[in-house]
């Protein structure tokens, strides 16, 4: 099976009917110590979209990945915990580029980088 592709290749103009003046619902100062976190797993037919996960940004790699990751995504038969997170290439998904991150079990989510709203990317080594 080839990996999915991104087909878009310029982004569409924006039509807008007037302001936009509604508060946000997911604002960072609404979520406190916690962080929405979007976790996609690029080319996965399993999981097509990024999942997003309410965690602290204090929170250790090896607590996010075993507590939360981990029970999402064994739901698709092809993954196997067992094999940890070495397994994939991890990246900061930004505007259709890939910023590579190097996990490290002991640092938190925040000193990985990531931040409220970003997109956690990976996928399987080649």
């Amino acid at each position: 099976m080839s990996a999915l592709a991104d087909t878009l290749t310029e982004a569409p103009p924006i039509n807008s009917i007037g302001a936009y003046d509604i508060p946000s619902r997911s604002a960072k100062e609404l979520y406190g110590d916690d962080m929405l976190l979007m976790v996609w797993w690029k080319g996965n037919p399993w999981f097509v979209a990024a999942a997003c996960y309410r965690v602290p940004e204090a929170m250790p790699w090896e607590a996010f990945w075993n507590e939360v990751f981990v029970p999402y995504h064994e739901e698709d038969p092809d993954f196997e915990a067992s094999k940890g997170w070495e397994q994939f290439d991890w990246f900061q998904a930004v505007n259709r580029e890939e910023h590579p991150i190097a996990i490290d079990p002991a640092k938190t989510l925040a000193e990985l980088g990531l931040t409220h709203k970003a997109v956690l990317g990976f996928k399987t080594k080649s």
